[in-house]
């Protein structure tokens, strides 16, 4: 009875790990865990569900798993790979050819993407094509901005089913800032619409930029309205200093409000 109820502790702490901070949280399990066992298990299945990114540009998630053995497939350069939980790197690989029939567009996305990612994510970067059947195939978009010197990180994940002419999946956002204490703002948008023309890669991923800047400007307006919706309700309208608060006009002077406003 112990041991499920370690189980479960161990997968809440795993499961609210901040993005990019899935190694730290490990390292913090293991000095107060004695079962490596455990931790790893936990680590597997947040990443299965999850996904994650590993030596900078290989994606491990259950929509890549090989049924067949503990490894990853990579369906763009069709290799399969294991993941070090420990170095947050790939090891293992080894070539390999997939059984699923790939749509006759697939290259063609992978190479817009490519460029898609130089274009709209300025820090890491790092996606994967996955055939689903001979006419549809699944795109992970995941990018991160770790700057665990400055107290945040930040990641952006992209989750698309292209199914014919139907793209479909969720866009998720999750930002950790923890200087002087934790602020989190996770961000969970889903995603339904349709390819205007033709079955390309210039069209899908047309599709997809469309749906992800109309998302970034959704979230530039939840932020320009922080200081009446939300920073207002983080405490009492009168501090310590027994002096009202002008959240409409003030937010800038106070140290939460001028980092955001500063963009640091």
């Amino acid at each position: 009875m112990a041991s499920i109820k370690l189980d479960q502790l161990v997968d809440k702490l795993v499961e609210s790990a901040p993005p990019g901070e899935l190694k730290e949280v490990g390292e913090g399990l293991s000095s107060l865990v004695s079962s490596p066992a455990v931790i790893n298990e936990s680590l597997e299945s947040y990443i299965q569900k999850n996904g994650a990114v590993f030596s900078g540009k290989y994606i491990a998630s259950s929509y890549n798993k090989d049924e067949s053995s503990t490894k990853y497939i990579d369906y763009v350069s069709k290799k399969k790979f294991n993941v070090d939980l420990q170095s947050n790197r790939v090891t293992d690989i080894e070539s390999f050819v997939p059984s699923v029939t790939y749509p006759p567009y697939f290259e063609d996305v992978v190479s817009t993407l490519e460029t898609y990612g130089e274009d709209h994510y300025p820090s890491g970067y790092a996606f994967t094509v996955i055939p689903v059947s001979s006419s549809s195939v699944r795109i992970i978009i995941i990018g991160q901005r770790l700057n665990n010197e400055n107290y945040y990180t930040g990641q952006w994940k992209s989750n698309y089913l292209i199914d014919g002419s139907n793209v479909s999946g969720t866009v998720k956002l999750d930002i950790h800032y923890y200087e002087d204490g934790n602020v989190r703002l996770n961000f969970d948008e889903k995603v339904s619409t349709s390819l205007n023309g033709s079955i390309t890669g210039s069209e899908i991923v047309n599709v997809i930029n469309n749906a992800e800047n109309k998302i970034t400007l959704q979230i530039v307006d939840d932020f320009n309205q922080l200081n009446q919706k939300y920073f207002k309700n983080l405490r009492r309208l009168l501090p310590i200093t027994r002096s009202k608060i002008n959240w409409g006009n003030a937010i800038g002077n106070y140290r939460l409000g001028s980092d955001v406003v500063n963009k640091q």
